[in-house]
């Protein structure tokens, strides 16, 4: 079988099993099963090794274990993070944390965190795509679990040493990004940021069951939902932020689709200025950005 046949025929199989985007995960598998490039060798023939490794991926796939959890990685923001069970897996809405900290942040070097970090992929990205422009960035990750701990610790060694592909820049990553363990602000007591960016746990706990298996059974519960109504981690972040926050630093935070008016007078109330709200590609919003 070729890689152009194996392409096909996982397209064929993936539409059965119900998954929706079935064309760029059949690519994957069959990148991930070989090893190569597939538009460049789709001509080659699997080994019966790489045969073997691409159905048993499309069983797994079948069985709706997350793409990114069967390759061992996950693409944000054009960078490849590490991806694995027991993490949030990074996704593209989430980058519009991210899009919306490069539009708000200084031409000067700052200083930020990244509460909830989870694989790190937000903080990550944003610091890499700023170094071109101000070449002493400092931030934090920090998050509660130890098993986002330790992957957020991974991405930050792995992406510095990917300096054929990003630049020889990234090999600073690891001295100017810290991944730190706390309870959002726990562990920053008389700290200040220029900019906090956060992607909480914003899931109602009583829509967890509507969720996609991948996410439901998958993803860590304690990443997706406060077991409450979803909006505490926006209230305690609201109440606590102006403790961490520099006068005219930005708060980024990442919402739900349902709660483009709730997190927004949240922080209202709580005293910040030029609130507003993006919307994703598919039109909900998604991000809220305000000033201190």
């Amino acid at each position: 079988m070729t890689y152009w046949e194996a392409y096909e025929f996982g397209k064929k199989f993936l539409i059965k099993s119900g998954i929706e985007d079935y064309e760029t995960e059949s690519h994957l598998l069959v990148e991930y099963a070989t090893g190569s490039f597939f538009m460049i060798d789709f001509e080659k023939v699997m080994t019966k090794e790489q045969e073997e490794k691409f159905f048993e991926a499309l069983s797994l796939r079948e069985k709706r274990i997350p793409v990114q959890h069967i390759v061992g990685s996950a693409w944000f923001y054009g960078f490849q993070f590490i991806a694995r069970e027991g993490v949030l897996i990074p996704r593209l809405d989430t980058e519009f944390v991210v899009e919306q900290a490069l539009e708000t942040s200084p031409d000067r070097n700052i200083r930020f965190l990244d509460l909830c970090t989870g694989s790190g992929c937000i903080g990550i990205a944003f610091w890499l795509l700023r170094k071109e422009k101000c070449h002493n960035d400092r931030g934090i990750l920090s998050d509660i679990s130890p098993e986002a701990l330790s992957l957020a610790k991974d991405n930050v060694k792995a992406l510095s040493e990917m300096t054929e592909k990003i630049g020889d820049y990234a090999k600073e990553l690891g001295e100017n990004v810290e991944v730190v363990s706390s309870d959002l602000f726990e562990a920053f007591e008389g700290e200040k940021f220029d900019l906090i960016m956060s992607n909480p746990p914003y899931i109602a706990v009583s829509e967890m069951e509507d969720l996609m298996p991948e996410v439901r059974d998958h993803d860590p519960r304690m990443a997706l939902t406060d077991e409450g109504d979803g909006l505490s981690f926006y209230r305690r972040i609201a109440s606590e932020c102006k403790n961490y926050l520099k006068p005219d630093g930005y708060l980024i935070l990442e919402i739900g689709y349902d709660q483009g008016e709730s997190v927004p007078e949240i922080l209202k109330e709580a005293g910040f200025g030029k609130v507003r709200v993006t919307k994703d590609l598919a039109g909900l919003d998604r991000v809220v950005t305000a000033h201190r």
